[in-house]
């Protein structure tokens, strides 16, 4: 753990970030925080980067990968790494800007009365900017239709800007966990409400992102789809996922 001795800990997966990570570190590391960054070997250097930080900055912190190996892989490892060296809290953010640092505080507010805190765009406060309204549309069915078919509570299902408790995590049994896309958060979601784990949903403002390209691709869709249909069947059959 860094000298600073927080107990939160910010893990944000990264893929070819250079772009935007110099500018995101600096203005996270204003706050009471350490920073692990996991890079999938970024061939436009991220890591580079990151590493050159770590060595100013003790809240920094980098996690090399061999390759690209998904997002849920990403936050498993993140997760090991945070634990091993005792921290209490962590929370998932992006590196491209879409989630707010301002919106941060939320979360780091809330941290400590709550197993989980989700950032959600579904809640009174929430929302997205630069989308177009078929984009905006399409997103709100897609999380109703996850809720229904998961028989979940939590509005923002897909939601990667949140955090968890180390008592969280311990019963969530994360390594276990096989999702990589978006559905790892829904993974990770449904696994909290089986725990009967306390969780808040706070507002949150999603940006489009400023810089570089998006990781989104057919492949995360398509599991994600799988994901909602094979356990979708498994809760409406009390059948436990975790």
């Amino acid at each position: 753990m860094s000298s600073s001795k927080t107990t939160h800990l910010v893990i944000i997966p990264t893929y070819n970030e250079k772009e935007n990570i110099y500018d995101f570190i600096n203005e996270i590391c204003k706050y009471d925080v350490s920073v692990l960054i996991v890079d999938d070997n970024s061939p436009d250097g991220t890591g580079e980067i990151v590493k050159k930080l770590s060595f100013v900055s003790d809240q920094v912190n980098l996690l090399s990968r061999n390759s690209k190996q998904g997002l849920g892989s990403a936050y498993r490892d993140g997760f090991k790494w945070g634990i091993e060296n005792q921290y209490k809290y962590f929370i998932q953010m992006d590196a491209d800007y879409s989630h707010r640092f301002e919106d941060l505080d939320h979360l780091l507010a809330e941290s400590h009365f709550q197993d989980v805190v989700i950032g959600s765009r579904y809640i009174s406060g929430g929302g997205s900017v630069g989308w177009d309204m078929k984009r905006k549309l399409l997103s709100i069915a897609a999380n109703k239709i996850s809720r229904i078919i998961l028989k979940s509570n939590i509005n923002d299902m897909t939601s990667g800007f949140r955090c968890y408790s180390d008592h969280a995590l311990s019963l969530i049994n994360f390594q276990n966990t096989n999702s990589d896309g978006y559905s790892f958060q829904i993974e990770m979601s449904l696994r909290s409400i089986e725990n009967k784990l306390s969780i808040k949903e706070v507002p949150i403002i999603f940006n489009e992102r400023r810089l570089g390209k998006s990781k989104m691709s057919k492949r995360i869709v398509l599991e994600a789809l799988l994901f909602l249909a094979n356990n979708g069947v498994k809760r409406w059959l009390n059948i436990k996922i975790s």
